[in-house]
Protein backbone atom coordinates (compact mmCIF):
# COMPACT_ATOMS: atom_id res chain seq x y z
CA UNK A 1 0.00 0.00 0.00
CA UNK A 2 1.04 3.42 -0.87
CA UNK A 3 1.58 5.96 2.17
CA UNK A 4 -0.16 9.52 1.72
CA UNK A 5 1.91 10.75 4.32
CA UNK A 6 5.41 11.44 2.73
CA UNK A 7 6.68 8.82 4.72
CA UNK A 8 7.41 5.36 3.49
CA UNK A 9 4.48 2.53 4.30
CA UNK A 10 5.39 -0.53 5.90
CA UNK A 11 4.26 -2.69 3.09
CA UNK A 12 5.91 -0.46 0.20
CA UNK A 13 8.76 0.99 -0.40
CA UNK A 14 7.71 3.64 -2.38
CA UNK A 15 7.13 7.32 -1.15
CA UNK A 16 3.83 9.60 -2.05
CA UNK A 17 3.46 12.90 -1.46
CA UNK A 18 0.93 14.56 0.50
CA UNK A 19 -1.05 15.31 -2.91
CA UNK A 20 -0.81 11.79 -3.57
CA UNK A 21 -0.04 10.69 -7.51
CA UNK A 22 -1.60 12.77 -10.56
CA UNK A 23 -4.80 11.82 -12.10
CA UNK A 24 -3.15 10.23 -14.96
CA UNK A 25 -0.70 7.81 -13.00
CA UNK A 26 -4.01 7.21 -10.76
CA UNK A 27 -6.31 6.45 -14.25
CA UNK A 28 -3.18 4.17 -15.27
CA UNK A 29 -3.20 2.40 -11.92
CA UNK A 30 -7.19 1.67 -11.73
CA UNK A 31 -6.79 0.54 -15.33
CA UNK A 32 -4.16 -1.73 -14.71
CA UNK A 33 -6.46 -3.49 -12.12
CA UNK A 34 -9.89 -3.19 -13.04
CA UNK A 35 -11.01 -4.46 -16.89
CA UNK A 36 -14.34 -2.25 -17.04
CA UNK A 37 -12.55 1.03 -16.00
CA UNK A 38 -10.30 0.07 -18.70
CA UNK A 39 -13.07 -0.51 -21.19
CA UNK A 40 -14.36 2.56 -20.32
CA UNK A 41 -11.87 4.80 -20.62
CA UNK A 42 -11.23 3.13 -24.14
CA UNK A 43 -14.96 3.90 -25.09
CA UNK A 44 -14.81 7.67 -24.09
CA UNK A 45 -11.71 7.37 -26.18
CA UNK A 46 -13.77 6.37 -29.21
CA UNK A 47 -16.57 8.69 -28.34
CA UNK A 48 -14.10 11.82 -28.86
CA UNK A 49 -12.47 10.98 -31.51
CA UNK A 50 -16.06 10.75 -32.94
CA UNK A 51 -17.44 13.86 -32.09
CA UNK A 52 -14.51 15.51 -34.15
CA UNK A 53 -16.96 13.85 -37.05
CA UNK A 54 -20.05 13.92 -36.02
CA UNK A 55 -21.19 15.54 -33.10
CA UNK A 56 -24.66 14.07 -33.13
CA UNK A 57 -23.50 10.20 -33.48
CA UNK A 58 -21.16 10.70 -30.24
CA UNK A 59 -23.92 12.21 -28.33
CA UNK A 60 -26.28 9.61 -29.29
CA UNK A 61 -23.34 6.62 -28.50
CA UNK A 62 -22.37 8.22 -25.56
CA UNK A 63 -25.61 8.37 -24.04
CA UNK A 64 -26.40 5.28 -24.44
CA UNK A 65 -22.49 3.99 -22.67
CA UNK A 66 -24.35 5.89 -20.07
CA UNK A 67 -27.23 4.02 -19.47
CA UNK A 68 -26.11 0.72 -19.91
CA UNK A 69 -28.00 0.17 -23.62
CA UNK A 70 -27.38 -2.04 -26.12
CA UNK A 71 -27.47 -0.38 -29.70
CA UNK A 72 -30.45 -3.48 -30.12
CA UNK A 73 -31.98 -2.54 -27.10
CA UNK A 74 -32.50 1.16 -28.56
CA UNK A 75 -33.23 0.10 -31.79
CA UNK A 76 -36.00 -1.79 -30.60
CA UNK A 77 -37.33 0.75 -28.54
CA UNK A 78 -37.22 3.48 -31.18
CA UNK A 79 -38.81 0.98 -34.42
CA UNK A 80 -35.38 0.47 -36.15
CA UNK A 81 -32.98 -1.89 -36.49
CA UNK A 82 -29.81 -2.75 -34.74
CA UNK A 83 -28.10 -1.70 -38.12
CA UNK A 84 -29.66 1.48 -38.34
CA UNK A 85 -28.06 2.36 -34.80
CA UNK A 86 -24.83 0.85 -35.87
CA UNK A 87 -24.21 3.35 -38.74
CA UNK A 88 -26.15 6.02 -37.27
CA UNK A 89 -23.06 5.80 -34.03
CA UNK A 90 -20.38 5.14 -36.14
CA UNK A 91 -20.72 8.50 -38.22
CA UNK A 92 -21.99 7.30 -41.46
CA UNK A 93 -25.22 7.69 -41.20
CA UNK A 94 -27.17 11.28 -40.84
CA UNK A 95 -30.57 10.06 -39.45
CA UNK A 96 -34.32 12.13 -40.23
CA UNK A 97 -35.36 13.96 -37.66
CA UNK A 98 -38.60 11.77 -37.15
CA UNK A 99 -35.99 8.78 -36.29
CA UNK A 100 -33.29 11.01 -34.24
CA UNK A 101 -36.48 12.39 -32.26
CA UNK A 102 -37.37 8.58 -31.42
CA UNK A 103 -33.65 7.21 -30.56
CA UNK A 104 -33.50 10.33 -28.68
CA UNK A 105 -36.29 9.86 -26.75
CA UNK A 106 -35.20 6.35 -25.78
CA UNK A 107 -32.04 8.05 -24.56
CA UNK A 108 -34.17 10.03 -22.51
CA UNK A 109 -33.49 12.73 -24.27
CA UNK A 110 -35.38 15.93 -26.37
CA UNK A 111 -34.32 17.64 -29.78
CA UNK A 112 -34.43 21.11 -30.16
CA UNK A 113 -33.64 23.55 -33.09
CA UNK A 114 -32.06 27.12 -33.25
CA UNK A 115 -32.43 29.15 -35.37
CA UNK A 116 -30.19 32.12 -35.62
CA UNK A 117 -30.48 35.25 -37.62
CA UNK A 118 -27.06 36.13 -38.99
CA UNK A 119 -28.08 39.01 -40.83
CA UNK A 120 -29.72 41.16 -37.53
CA UNK A 121 -27.76 44.07 -36.38
CA UNK A 122 -28.95 42.58 -32.74
CA UNK A 123 -28.30 38.81 -33.36
CA UNK A 124 -31.36 36.78 -32.04
CA UNK A 125 -31.67 33.43 -31.70
CA UNK A 126 -34.65 31.13 -30.71
CA UNK A 127 -34.72 27.80 -29.64
CA UNK A 128 -37.77 25.50 -29.69
CA UNK A 129 -38.74 21.65 -29.45
CA UNK A 130 -38.64 19.84 -32.79
CA UNK A 131 -42.50 19.66 -33.52
CA UNK A 132 -44.09 16.09 -33.32
CA UNK A 133 -43.82 15.11 -37.42
CA UNK A 134 -46.68 12.75 -38.29
CA UNK A 135 -46.35 9.18 -38.56
CA UNK A 136 -46.34 7.30 -41.60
Amino acid sequence: MISVTGVPDARSSTTVKPRGRSAREGSVARASHEAAYEDARAEYASIRELRKKNWIAAHIRERRYELGLTQRQVADAAGTSHSYISRVEKGDHLPTLAVLQRVLAVLDLELRLTIIDRGAANTRSEAAPVPALPTV
